[in-house]
């Protein structure tokens, strides 16, 4: 299994959802030879993390578009 970029997927971090639960979903990472890290629910110290992954990320997205010239309405 490769991603967009062509790299190989060697772990995935998903939350406890339903769908991220099935044996078929298991089973798929097994044989593909991922590694699966799950989110312990209503942790704070892990969403406060998540949180701030999405403020910067949201930061840099702002800062590449203001580079590109565009109005800020996008």
């Amino acid at each position: 299994m490769k991603n967009q970029l062509g790299k190989i997927v060697k772990s995935l971090r998903t939350n406890n959802g339903l769908k991220f639960c099935t044996t078929e979903f298991n089973e798929f990472c097994r044989d593909k030879g991922i590694t699966r890290q799950c989110t312990t629910n209503y942790t704070l110290k892990q969403n406060e993390v998540a949180k701030k992954m999405n403020k910067t990320l949201l930061e840099k997205a702002k800062c590449m578009l203001s580079n590109l010239g565009l109005n800020k309405s996008f």
